[in-house]
């Protein structure tokens, strides 16, 4: 497992996610897509590793907890 590499496109992925935030919004349908669709290739390019997954999972319970705070009439 190359960690460096991991480390890396998670970085990139970061760093997408907040332009399509800014973009899209949190509460968004696209943003939601492209968050478990890239999510979903950097958990494969690592072959499943399951530390790879608990990253990743840790990063959407992140983005659904937020999206909680958000006030309701601002969830879609």
């Amino acid at each position: 497992m190359n960690w460096h590499n991991f480390f890396n496109d998670l970085e990139k992925w970061m760093q997408a996610s907040n332009t399509m935030l800014q973009r899209e919004g949190l509460s968004s349908d696209k943003y939601w897509q492209w968050m478990i669709g890239t999510l979903n290739v950097i958990e494969q390019r690592y072959n499943h590793n399951p530390l790879v997954v608990k990253l990743l999972a840790t990063i959407v319970d992140y983005q659904e907890k937020q999206y909680n705070k958000l006030p309701k009439e601002d969830r879609q």
